[in-house]
Order: structure tokens, then C-alpha cells, then sequence
């Protein structure tokens, strides 16, 4: 591959000559391996709508979303609650075949842990800062399970990817081996552009072997041109890098250099860095982990990294193991259009929270296929609502209020730690996450109008909000989200 001698291009279809199938390519076999039978396509259903302010689409000047393929789903952001490959079946019978231009999988290492996130009800009147545990997922499978599994989603990437789309595979030492020969079957091993390795240190100190610190991420594209944004992911030059350049002539800034035949050449300042490396020494942010809830979230920086190298501004960024949402978030910041979906409700609940603090933009949550199972004990809510022909001066307002809430499966919880069963749970705010409402409820789709969504732990949620009232009320739905990640909704029209 030739540059010329302003550097590498900026982006875009970077072409690769020498590319060609290899004939007798090894193929990983596992007992029970098979193509994926016919999905059986199951409805997905709407079931919620987020709006962001007005003030920031109106701050923002959200783009239209030209040429959006889908005409099931309309255009903004996707969220998906479920199987991701009833999601990724959805997607491809909807419009999104070879469409997507970046796909990001987080999928399950096959760790063998139970992986749990810290509960703290909030501070007030009954909460007091209490922590327990609760588990987020289980990460066990034996070995053909879990390849079977891997290669029925990568075929069916690999057909909503775009032709010059890329992929990243995000994984460890566990499976990595594995997953690198799928790779290889699916998107091909001459498409295999990088071992990206990702270093985090920090952790725990191993006696009985070196430590292990770091992930592996590969990076494959779907055939032999691909996007990649070279300069906007160049490692900046140092000052004292920058100081050797104490040259300067008609052609720019230079520092005279020794080339390897021993001849004196002037080397010119022609970029704004060097060359990102295939290892990653990116941090781990622990406080934002304990801050979000979800305990294998992914540094935004890494995210960032991957998105601004293999997209550009409103292209469509795709992930189908979304946990807690990073991907969309960084993607929604970036000016991407993104879809990104999960099969745990707790992942959903806390992806739409931060997604909805950064959005432009309206997105939707859809569910599709089977997600985890709603509680047997399910919350219950009191809200009142009124009319008021004014408040504060401005024209009639809607005041919702809300007047209890409970979960049976958090007294449950508390009950099994000693000494915490005398808390005083009567202020219900206390075991709230986030309270959102739609003041003209259709009893079908969720329409997010005001979200209620403390970022800190020490604050609690209001309980009283005021609506603009234009014309006559109808019902009014409050969805409420608590910190184990019980929900419900309670309807109620204004008192009369």
C-alpha cells in the first residue's frame, strides 16, 4: 500500500491489492455445529419513546437522518430488549441488510463467574447508604454452547454489515482462540486487519503467574475496502518531539535526519502525530463503574477510540451485547446514528438513563423475543394528578405527585441482611432510581416527557412535578424504575 507524501489518507476506502480467499482454510468443529436454522421472526413491540428536552434538540439542531434504511422502525436511535438474534433478525428483515457500518461485540467471555453489582438505596428518610449485592448475569457455558451461540450471531452480522463496514470482537484470553477461527470462517482471514490488544492496569496482584491485564479485540472488516480515520486517532507529538523540527523551508517545518543508507535528508512535520499502535493502554474507571451500576462496563475512551477510527458523522454504529450502553452513548456523542440492544432488563434500564442524559434526539426501546423475567412480586405506585390554572404566574399546569411506592422483593432483600430490617422504607424515594412521565398515555407506547434521573447517590427523586397543561388532561402514566431494577407503571387522570 502506497501513501504519498502528505501521509496516509484522512479515511475511507483504503484498498487492499493483495487480498484473495485462501483455499483450504482450517475450520474450528464442535460437537452439535450447525447453520442456523430459520429465525422465526417474533413481533417486536414498541414500548417506549424518549424525548430529550427541548431545549437541547432545539441547542443541538439534531440532523435528519437521511437515507435511514428501516420502514418498521422510525429514525433515531434503536434500543432492543431481548434475544439479540431475534434483534439481529428483526434488523435484517426490516431494511438493515448491509447497512450497518460498524459493528462493536462485548459478548460473554465464558469467565465462569456470577458477576453482581453494589446496591445502595438512597440517602433520606429510611435510606441510609445500605449496600448489598445483587447479581447482574451469569457467564457460565461449556464450550460448544457458547461457540454455537457465538457463530449463529456473527453470520447474521455479517449480513447487516455493510460492504466497506468493519467489526470488533472484544474478548480475553478465555475464548479468544476460538473466536479468532470463527472469525476467520465468517468474515474471512485475509479481512483480519488487527490483534488489537487493550491494557488496563489496574486490579489485583497474582503470586502463582504473571497478571493478567489485558483484552483482546479483533478487528476484521467485511472485504478489501474499509473505512479507517487515521488522523483522527494519531497519537499527538510531544513538545520535545515538536522541538526537533527547528527548521523550516519553503515545503514547511524539518529536522535534518540520517536514513539508513547513511545520507543526511531533511524529515518534515507533515501530521499532527504518529500512528496509533495495536495496544491500548486505556484505564479503567472504576469510580464510573460503581457510579453507572454495571460491573463490566467499558471505558467510553475505548469506545471512542474504535468509533472515530472506523466511522464517520452519521454513520451506523451497531452493538448487540450492549450492557450498559457505552457504545450507543459514545456513538450519540459522536454524532453516529447507533442501535444497540440486550437480553438483560437491568442492562436496558441502565443503558436508556444514560442515553437519555446524553441524547439530541428522540430514541425508542423496543422488545423483541424473550428478555430475563419480570419479577413474581412486581412493585406497586400511587400517584395523584391535578389540574392547576396556574402556577407561578404561567399558564395551567398538570402536578403529579407521587404518594407511595414499594417493592416487596427489596424488603425481601433487606431481610436477609442482619441487623437491617428495622429501616423505615415509608419514604419510597428511597429505593428509587428514576421516574419518568408521559402526560397523554395511549395505554400502548411508553412517551417520555420528563425524566427524573439523579446522577448521585446521595440525591433522591423530587416526587412532585409540574407539566405544562394545553387543553384538556387525559391520562397521565408515571413509570418507575428502583435500584434493584424493579419497574412498573400507574396510571391516573387529574382529580376532578
Amino acid at each position: 500500500m502506497s501513501y504519498d507524501k502528505s501521509g496516509p489518507p484522512t479515511q475511507s476506502k483504503i484498498a487492499n491489492p493483495k487480498s484473495k480467499t485462501r483455499m483450504g482454510q482450517a475450520r474450528l468443529h464442535w460437537e452439535g455445529k450447525r447453520s442456523p436454522r430459520p429465525v422465526a421472526i417474533p413481533p417486536a413491540r414498541h414500548i417506549e419513546t424518549y424525548r430529550p428536552a427541548q431545549s437541547t434538540i432545539q441547542k443541538h439542531k439534531p440532523k435528519t437522518w437521511a437515507g435511514w434504511p428501516a420502514t418498521a422502525y422510525p429514525a433515531g436511535g434503536l434500543l432492543f430488549h431481548g434475544d439479540n438474534k431475534a434483534a439481529l433478525a428483526h434488523l435484517l428483515s426490516g431494511g438493515f441488510r448491509g447497512k450497518v457500518n460498524l459493528v462493536y461485540a462485548d459478548p460473554p467471555f465464558a469467565s465462569g463467574f456470577e458477576y453482581t453489582r453494589k446496591i445502595e438505596l438512597r440517602k433520606g428518610r429510611g435510606g441510609a447508604g445500605v449496600v448489598g449485592k445483587q447479581v447482574q448475569y451469569n457467564d457460565t457455558w461449556d464450550d460448544d454452547t457458547y461457540l454455537q451461540f457465538m457463530y449463529e450471531r456473527l453470520l447474521l452480522l455479517h449480513e447487516l454489515l455493510a460492504g466497506e463496514g468493519s467489526i470488533y470482537l472484544h474478548c480475553d484470553w478465555r475464548q479468544s482462540h476460538h473466536l479468532r477461527c470463527l472469525m476467520d470462517e465468517v468474515f474471512g482471514a485475509e479481512n483480519l486487519r488487527n490483534e488489537i490488544i487493550w491494557f488496563y492496569p489496574r486490579g489485583g496482584d497474582g503470586e502463582r503467574q504473571f497478571n493478567r491485564k489485558h483484552d483482546t479485540i479483533l478487528f476484521y472488516t467485511k472485504g478489501d475496502t474499509w473505512t479507517f480515520n487515521y488522523h483522527d486517532v494519531l497519537i499527538p507529538y510531544t513538545q520535545k518531539q515538536l522541538d526537533r523540527f527547528d527548521h523550516e523551508d519553503e515545503h514547511g517545518r524539518f529536522y535534518w535526519n540520517v536514513n539508513p543508507r547513511g545520507e543526511r535528508v531533511k524529515t518534515y512535520l507533515r501530521k499532527k502525530g504518529i500512528g496509533e499502535y495495536d495496544v491500548w493502554n486505556i484505564g479503567i474507571n472504576a469510580a464510573q463503574i460503581r457510579r453507572v451500576g454495571y460491573p463490566t462496563m467499558k471505558p467510553e475512551a475505548l469506545l471512542e477510540r474504535i468509533i472515530r477510527a472506523s466511522s464517520n458523522p452519521g454513520d451506523i454504529v451497531l452493538d448487540c451485547f450492549a450492557g450498559s450502553g457505552t457504545t450507543a452513548v459514545v456513538a450519540q456523542k459522536l454524532g453516529r446514528r447507533w442501535i444497540a440492544g440486550d437480553v438483560n432488563r437491568r442492562a436496558i434500564q441502565i443503558a436508556a438513563k444514560r442515553l437519555y442524559a446524553v441524547a439530541r434526539e428522540p430514541f425508542t426501546v423496543w422488545r423483541v423475543g424473550n428478555g430475563d423475567d419480570e419479577p413474581r412480586e412486581p412493585p406497586t405506585a400511587k400517584v395523584s394528578v391535578e389540574r392547576l390554572a396556574s402556577a407561578n404566574g404561567h399558564g395551567p399546569v398538570v402536578r403529579i405527585t407521587l404518594d407511595e411506592y414499594a417493592n416487596p422483593a427489596i424488603g425481601a432483600w433487606l431481610k436477609q441482611r442482619s441487623g437491617e430490617n428495622s429501616l423505615d422504607l415509608s419514604d419510597g424515594r428511597c429505593m428509587i432510581d428514576s421516574v419518568m412521565i408521559d402526560p397523554a398515555y395511549d395505554g400502548h407506547t411508553f412517551r417520555v416527557a420528563l425524566a427524573d434521573m439523579p446522577a448521585k447517590q446521595h440525591e433522591a427523586v423530587r416526587g412532585v412535578y409540574e407539566l405544562p397543561a394545553a387543553g384538556e388532561v387525559g391520562t397521565v402514566a408515571v413509570k418507575i424504575v428502583d435500584v434493584l431494577g424493579g419497574e412498573v407503571i400507574v396510571t391516573a387522570r387529574p382529580e376532578v
